[in-house]
């Protein structure tokens, strides 16, 4: 009977992280709501959304909380628990020190067609509630975290090669605002006009726009900007 409860008890789990999945539209969002969740927020510190890019590197889409790793900049070819998890599919647990605490770490490796595509990394106190979830529900979790990451527009973003990683800090108010108006589809010539510029410094800024964001075109910028939260939310993208 205990069996029983317990198999029920990962199933029901699995289907409320699927659920987080399917109600988050980008990555912080994502990474928040797990953190407030009644069941995965209970002891836990911080949580990241990592995908790994065609250059083999681990690129932050969300964060909410603690860092485990800070600003460190990781590829699949250093040992940490990303890469772990990543080579075994499966979840790995282990310790990280933040801020002079050790913490317990889990991550979550997420898959497309079977290939890593990205990692949910979560800080929890020391004892705290640890989700282990067995080979069945962790191959569903696993599936529905790599189409999660195609819904956010990142199977786009991630073929850009040679890029550096998104930092909105590289951005003015102007280019945010710049930004905002191509997810809405409209020309650099409307945008021009509409905040009183030269369509030269519109084309500029876009530039700066897409070296800030790490990405080569328009499209790559607004769904990159989406996945990181940049844009407003509920915001009916259009390009």
């Amino acid at each position: 009977m205990g069996t029983l409860i317990a198999v029920q008890e990962e199933l029901d789990q699995a289907v409320r992280m699927i659920g987080i999945f399917g109600a988050s539209s980008n990555g912080n969002e994502l990474c928040r709501r797990l953190a407030n969740d009644e069941l995965f927020g209970v002891g836990t510190e911080g949580i990241q959304l990592y995908a790994l890019t065609n250059t083999g590197r681990w690129e932050i889409l969300g964060s909410f909380g603690k860092r485990g790793y800070q600003d460190v900049k990781l590829t699949q070819f250093d040992d940490c628990l990303m890469t772990q998890a990543s080579n075994t599919r499966q979840v790995t647990i282990g310790k990280l020190n933040v801020d002079g605490k050790e913490l317990d770490a889990v991550s979550c490796v997420l898959l497309r067609d079977d290939m890593p595509v990205g990692v949910l990394l979560r800080l929890s106190t020391p004892g705290s509630f640890i989700f282990n979830p067995t080979n069945g529900t962790l191959k569903a979790i696993q599936a529905a975290g790599g189409l999660f990451l195609d819904s956010i527009g990142y199977k786009t973003v991630s073929s850009s090669e040679g890029v550096k990683d998104a930092s909105p800090s590289d951005m003015t108010d102007r280019q945010l605002a710049i930004l905002i108006e191509m997810a809405h589809g409209k020309t650099n010539l409307a945008i021009a006009n509409e905040m009183i510029l030269s369509e030269s410094t519109i084309k500029q800024e876009s530039v700066k726009i897409f070296r800030a964001l790490g990405v080569g075109t328009r499209q790559q910028a607004v769904l990159k900007a989406n996945t990181l939260g940049l844009l407003p939310e509920g915001i009916e993208i259009k390009v």
